[in-house]
């Protein structure tokens, strides 16, 4: 047939070309039915098509009424095929109206900040940032990844997906094993590091594995059985405590006692630190990561004076003198046990 021209969506014309409609109606047969049209059927719809431009008797040929005659020869050839199509022209007729609410949000976001989780702080460069990524993957999760009856129930409000912000690509939450990665060293980023060699260090390094770790997904953080994960740490700054104040010329007796009070002090200043950077220092996601930590089973000497520095400390609180208060983060889970915390039980001072 005489070849003619279609009228875009912004009044530009275009040459009529085949192969557009046959990748589109590829691109959906595939969705519908796992496989590409076969060359005889492309050939039946293009056919189809051609012959109602003729029969329009018009040389401009609006690209509304395209999709119009290629839906009618899907809905000819193969109904799975043509909804396919169908659903995919109206899904991009959806998020071009779904764009202007988008924006809406992004200049809420950007002028008024944003007060839905306390972990982020909106009036931070980088939590702006996040937020606003944040409006873009979330549209995307709803309107992409759920069946059109769940994103309906999601709607209305029959269900609730929670954190459609932070789905794509990411796992939701962990208990992680931080003792693992400290064994014999690790690498993060572009530097090796070392296993730590003090209790001092194994806190500093701890807390840089947690707020690379935690930007790498969304939801809780948690370091599980803490007491017994940095009390190796705890002996190994002993042991150098006490070397140094024996070569010191103290008694056996006072060495034991001061290297005790040092490691206790490290422990104090390591969960100390920890408190400050979690509720301080934010992730490159954007937000402070909701770290918890559970503790409490550990029996040994070490692991029974980390879980009780661990406790003082946020006992006194952080802040001016005066005017101490509990911080955020990191949450505290203390494990209980009847048969160890329970009343003239082994660890009963540690639950006191």
């Amino acid at each position: 047939m005489e070849k003619f021209q279609v009228i875009k969506k912004d009044g530009g014309l275009q040459a009529y070309d085949p192969q557009k409609i046959v990748n589109a109606i590829n691109k959906s047969a595939k969705r519908a039915i796992f496989r590409e049209l076969s060359q005889a059927e492309t050939e039946e719809v293009i056919s189809f098509v051609e012959k109602h431009v003729a029969l329009s008797g018009v040389e401009k040929v609006p690209v509304a009424d395209m999709h119009d005659y290629v839906e009618g020869a899907l809905e000819w050839l193969s109904p799975k095929v043509a909804k396919s199509y169908r659903d995919y022209r109206n899904w991009r007729r959806d998020r071009e109206s779904r764009l202007e609410g988008i924006q809406e949000e992004i200049n809420t976001i950007r002028y008024l900040g944003d007060e839905e989780n306390s972990n982020v702080d909106s009036a931070l460069v980088a939590s702006k940032r996040s937020l606003i990524l944040n409006v873009y993957t979330r549209d995307e999760y709803i309107n992409t990844w759920l069946a059109e009856d769940e994103r309906q129930a999601h709607k209305d409000g029959y269900i609730y997906v929670h954190d459609t912000n932070a789905r794509l690509d990411c796992i939701n939450c962990s208990l992680f094993n931080v003792a693992e990665v400290l064994k014999g060293g690790f690498e993060m980023g572009n530097m090796w590091y070392n296993e730590p060699k003090t209790l001092a260090t194994a806190f500093s390094v701890v807390g840089d594995i947690v707020l690379s770790a935690a930007s790498q997904q969304y939801g809780g953080f948690t370091l599980p059985q803490i007491d017994k994960v940095m009390a190796p740490y705890a002996e190994k700054s002993y042991q150098k405590h006490l070397e140094l104040f024996l070569e010191c010329g103290l008694s056996e007796e006072v060495a034991e006692e001061k290297a005790w009070q040092m490691t206790v002090k490290e422990a104090e200043q390591g969960f100390q630190g920890w408190e400050y950077k979690f509720n301080t220092v934010g992730s490159s996601r954007g937000d402070y990561p909701f770290t918890t930590l559970t503790f409490g089973l550990g029996r040994s000497m070490f692991e029974k004076m980390l879980s009780i520095a661990c406790l003082n400390v946020r006992r006194r609180g952080q802040g001016k003198a005066m005017n101490k208060k509990p911080v955020l983060f990191p949450k505290l889970v203390f494990l209980y046990d009847e048969n160890l915390h329970g009343p003239g039980k082994e660890m009963e001072d540690v639950f006191n």
